[in-house]
């Protein structure tokens, strides 16, 4: 997790943006920066985006203090997180969760929402009002701050819609662990799957497929034998 995101004021998305667009505006400052991350213009980004330059900024502030963007006066830049978020989107939307996730394990939005689920699942708008307690601006931040956090799959729902701490996250040993093991029976015919369908899976399975990926790729590393000290 970057620095941005976990010191300084807490800061919740704009109710302006949806998550998707505020993904759309990282794709946009990709694309007009070009592989050297060159500072793009609010006023460019609007244009490309249909949308005013005062939403650009307010969208800026998020993707800032989450470490996604540099800023700059009336212009933002990707970050390496940003940059990689980009282009694992174009090529491999699945690994662009899995990068947010680990990025964002930790922050202060992570570690409130972890707070708040521990007695068990909870309704978007209870954890929403919670995740935004003592913060400005409408309902709609902390709702699009539960859909952020989902889309980084620090977040899972359960059958009835709510929200759950994603099995991953839970002791290694478990529902957790009995999960992925489950998964194991189908990991063969998914190796060599569309990246799409691996993206299509719900978040509950996409995280127990990805621990599964690991238990395999362990198996297979060899053990260095350690050597004696002499």
């Amino acid at each position: 997790m970057t620095t941005s995101a976990t010191q300084g004021p807490f800061m919740l998305p704009t109710e302006r943006l949806t998550p998707r667009r505020h993904l759309d505006m990282v794709d946009v400052i990709a694309d007009e920066g070009g592989a050297d991350r060159r500072s793009v213009a609010a006023q460019d980004v609007a244009a490309r985006l249909g949308i005013s330059v005062k939403t650009v900024a307010r969208a800026a502030g998020f993707l800032t203090h989450t470490g996604i963007l540099h800023t700059g006066r009336g212009a933002w830049a990707l970050t390496e997180l940003g940059f990689e978020l980009a282009r694992l989107r174009s090529t491999d939307s699945a690994r662009a969760r899995l990068l947010l996730r680990d990025h964002w394990q930790g922050s202060w939005f992570h570690q409130r929402a972890l707070k708040q689920l521990a007695s068990g699942p909870m309704e978007d708008a209870k954890l929403a009002k919670s995740l935004a307690a003592g913060l400005p601006g409408p309902p709609e931040r902390g709702l699009y701050l539960t859909e952020w956090m989902t889309y980084a799959l620090l977040l899972d729902r359960d059958a009835q819609g709510r929200f759950t701490v994603p099995a991953a996250q839970h002791a290694s040993t478990g529902p957790g662990q009995a999960r992925a093991t489950g998964v194991l029976g189908v990991l063969d015919p998914l190796l060599n799957a569309p990246t799409e369908q691996i993206s299509a899976l719900p978040d509950a399975d996409f995280i127990a497929l990805m621990g599964a990926y690991r238990t395999v790729f362990a198996s297979l590393t060899p053990k260095v034998p350690r050597q004696s000290e002499h």
